[in-house]
């Protein structure tokens, strides 16, 4: 059996232990402390608050260093288009023989002209080029087109 100064240093100890395993809880628990209305006022106005900028060294000017920019540069290509002839669908896409490659209204060319079979008083064909340009045709005739395209310096 333990002699009674052991106990007695014990008891203390004991009570440390149990203290700090009570601690987490309550630490837990507490959120963000403050007393008044003014200190709370502090705390949101430095929590909300900006950084400022950095002042500029007046004693060193700024180098901004330019390069030269190159335009660039734009190659006209010209595409010629044999229209072979033009169906109607009630029931379907429209199509069109551009090329002896027939096509549905409403698809792209290989060069991404875009193309339209437009029903009305005459049944024609609308390319749309690269650059927006409208080319009108109808069956047995060719068309001639041209557009600018970037290429590389």
């Amino acid at each position: 059996m333990p002699s009674k100064s052991c106990v007695s240093k014990l008891i203390p100890l004991v009570g440390l232990v149990l203290a700090g395993l009570q601690s987490p809880l309550l630490a837990a628990e507490l959120s963000t402390l403050f007393t008044t209305p003014q200190e709370r006022q502090i705390i949101n106005s430095n929590r909300y608050r900006s950084e400022e900028p950095e002042p500029v060294d007046e004693g060193k000017p700024e180098v901004t260093i330019e390069l030269p920019t190159q335009p660039l540069a734009q190659e006209e290509v010209v595409q010629e288009y044999k229209i072979s002839g033009i169906t109607v669908s009630q029931d379907g896409p429209h199509s069109v023989w551009i090329n002896s490659v027939i096509y549905e209204d409403g698809e792209q060319l290989e060069d991404s002209s875009q193309v339209r079979v437009l029903v009305g008083d005459e049944i024609r064909v609308r390319i749309t080029a690269p650059d927006g340009k409208h080319y009108y045709a109808t069956s047995g005739e060719t068309l001639e087109i041209s557009y600018l395209v970037t290429v590389q310096n």
